[in-house]
């Protein structure tokens, strides 16, 4: 999962053994992390704006992100990361959540978290339904290779989702989580937000987290695949 498609395209130059199969999974892991930078971040983006300015909030909109133009929301270093470690962001939508006057503060926080790994959940389950009929309607090569191409999307898509809803600092995940938590707790883990990324990154780098990230994830895709059960692939 932490290997992009850039880091695959070095290996395979230096490889001495290469194979077609190598070049097409190289070719691929580019068609999926284009997919997620140009299709499932601006749609994400978008989306939590959206939420945002149901809420009240018009922060998003004179931002200029209540846009699905790509532009408005690649950030450079996390596009960079998506091509390295498939691991990458946007560039984040400003929310003001004093300004979402038609619910409470801990509600809009609540919301406008989510709606970011929602979107990303909700995009991997309609590929996943494209990728079924897709599937089945396999009539040559280059339907093969679109539709395994979107199965990596829909991987990392996911992967991102459940990426996202660790929580810790600066997560969606901990936003949720400091909903609830003491308000010591939040004050403790904010002035050691650096440290406690540190130790996050260092594990996950590691392969320490390489399971429950995985468990979690795969969780997702299966019940993903059960609510398209109208598509027997």
């Amino acid at each position: 999962m932490f290997r992009g498609p850039l880091l695959e395209l070095f290996g395979l130059l230096f490889s001495g053994n290469r194979t077609n199969d190598d070049i097409i999974s190289v070719v691929l892991s580019f068609f999926s992390v284009l997919v997620i930078i140009f299709v499932v971040f601006p749609i994400r983006e978008y989306f939590r704006g959206f939420v945002a300015k149901k809420l009240g909030d018009d922060t998003p909109e004179m931002a200029g992100k209540l846009t699905m133009n790509p532009f408005a929301h690649i950030d450079p270093m996390g596009a960079l990361a998506m091509f390295l470690f498939r691991i990458g962001w946007p560039k984040p939508t400003p929310i003001n959540i004093s300004r979402c006057r038609n619910v409470k503060p801990r509600t809009a926080l609540v919301l406008t978290s989510l709606s970011g790994p929602v979107a990303n959940i909700l995009l991997s389950y309609i590929l996943l339904i494209i990728y079924k009929i897709l599937w089945l309607n396999m009539v040559n090569d280059i339907v093969n290779c679109i539709a395994l191409g979107l199965a990596i999307t829909i991987q990392i898509n996911i992967f991102l989702a459940v990426f996202n809803l660790i929580p810790i600092p600066p997560f969606d995940g901990f936003s949720i989580l400091a909903t609830v938590l003491p308000a010591k707790a939040v004050y403790f883990m904010e002035k050691n937000q650096q440290i406690i990324y540190l130790i996050f990154f260092a594990l996950l780098m590691f392969g320490f987290l390489d399971i429950p990230l995985g468990f979690l994830s795969n969780c997702v895709y299966w019940l993903l695949d059960k609510a398209s059960f109208f598509i027997p692939v």
